[in-house]
């Protein structure tokens, strides 16, 4: 157990059992008692091999503080979001470490109505939990309750979709996610023609070896579209008949022209990373673009600041809807966006898109904690000279006509991430070697310092 180690911005997580352990869970129930003095607790779990044992001693945490704990057994997270923010629930604990490797588990904490924590109380939570290490560790012997909220979830997304006829034949791709226990069915009563890949493969499904198979089967096939989920259900990603993945800002735009069309409101939410096209699709229906920091949290706490917001989205997969809880749901995600194409155009419009954007993955930058916010300073200084938009907002997002980039520090691995975008292939490449220099350069003269 390391708690220092183990604590990030928004939940707690590390590599079991060196960071993450038994002895940490139960005393993070003990904590999260003192810190909320809960009645009623959900608790659920991602498919991880190490998360059943550090569930048992994580409910065993809030029973010896005398909570009630209900068991959600293995869910993705949205359903978990869906249970706690649907029902009389005080807060809710899901374990897991999202699309990190299987030796990593952590806890992912919200409170009542499925809202997450902010900084202030993790920071919270770290000082209450180093003060309780020296209590004894209960082992559990009871079991809490059991708790199936999987009819009532899979109600809701049906009752999203308004008796929807759909027409595209899908490859899905669930492999280690938890979503698998709950998507065919959903998709069977739904009447949507899928077909599933088996694979082998962790859970990011935005690095390419992740996606291989499906793009392979989706092609194989000619299906319309292929849909791969992250362990834990919270993120979606799209590939297209080609086998080639639908752009994560195309997706974002797709999603926010499909919400606006709704008619039910005009403000939509991004992360700073979200590039030209994001933009240009919003604003060409009439749509109000809030620009937060990066990280899904950010999106909600947005949302509860702002009613009229109806829908918000980062390019890393996670999208939220005002009208479904708030909460990120990549299940609902993927059903919109098959939805949003039933007319058979997604090609036409993302072959449209290629000839106006050149957007190139997220590229990371090894770059340690220490560093990283000097190598920011020193390339916010370069830039600054060079006559063009500057904000600090989450790092440095540099802006101009013909490109954008956002170039952030990783708030989970010792990485500087940069996002960029421009309207023509070589402003990219020109723009992405430049900063690539000027990071080297700054790395270097610290380094020499």
């Amino acid at each position: 157990m390391n708690i220092d180690r183990a604590f990030k911005l928004y939940d707690i997580r590390g590599p079991y059992p060196e960071v993450v352990d038994e002895r940490l869970a139960f005393i993070l129930g003990r904590g999260l008692t003192v810190l909320k003095n809960p009645r009623r607790v959900l608790i659920a779990s991602d498919v991880r091999h190490s998360s059943p044992s550090l569930k048992r001693f994580l409910g065993a945490g809030f029973a010896a503080s005398g909570v009630s704990v209900f068991d959600l057994a293995e869910a993705p997270v949205p359903q978990f979001y869906y249970s706690v923010a649907s029902s009389d629930f005080d807060l809710g604990v899901m374990i897991t470490a999202s699309h990190i490797g299987d030796s990593d588990n952590g806890f992912k904490p919200v409170s009542k109505n499925g809202l997450p924590f902010d900084e202030g109380e993790i920071r919270h939570l770290l000082e209450i939990v180093k003060k309780l290490t020296n209590e004894k560790t209960v082992v559990p012997t009871a079991h809490p309750q059991r708790l199936n909220t999987s009819p009532a979830y899979l109600q809701a997304l049906i009752s999203q979709m308004r008796s929807t006829r759909f027409k595209s034949r899908v490859v899905l791709d669930m492999t280690k996610s938890s979503v698998a226990s709950l998507v065919p069915g959903l998709f069977r009563n739904l009447k949507i023609d899928y077909h599933l890949v088996k694979s082998n493969h962790q859970g990011n499904p935005l690095l390419p070896e992740n996606r291989h198979d499906l793009e392979k089967e989706v092609r194989r096939l000619q299906a319309d579209l292929g849909i791969i989920w992250d362990t834990d259900g919270d993120r979606v990603a799209f590939v297209d008949r080609t086998g080639t993945l639908i752009p994560m800002s195309f997706t974002l735009g797709f999603l926010a022209q499909s919400a606006l069309s709704r008619g039910t409101g005009k403000k939509i939410a991004v992360d700073v990373r979200a590039g030209l096209v994001v933009r240009d699709l919003v604003t060409q229906d009439e749509g109000q673009l809030i620009i937060v920091p990066a990280w899904h949290q950010n999106l909600q706490f947005a949302m509860l600041t702002d009613p009229e917001i109806v829908f918000a989205g980062e390019t890393t997969g996670h999208f939220l809807y005002r009208d479904f809880f708030k909460i990120d749901d990549g299940i609902l995600a993927a059903l919109q966006f098959l939805r949003a194409f039933e007319d058979n155009h997604l090609e036409e419009k993302i072959s449209s898109l290629k000839k106006k954007y050149f957007e190139l993955p997220e590229k990371n930058f090894p770059c340690s904690d220490r560093l990283a916010p000097i190598v920011l300073q020193r390339l916010t200084e370069y830039y600054r000279k060079e006559g063009v938009s500057i904000s600090l907002e989450d790092g440095l997002t540099v802006s101009a006509p013909t490109w954008r980039f956002n170039l952030r520090q990783s708030a989970t691995e010792p990485f500087l991430r940069l996002n960029l975008e421009a309207r023509s292939d070589l402003a990219a490449t020109t723009i992405i070697n430049n900063v690539e220099t000027r990071i080297d350069v700054a790395k270097e003269s610290l380094h020499h310092g």
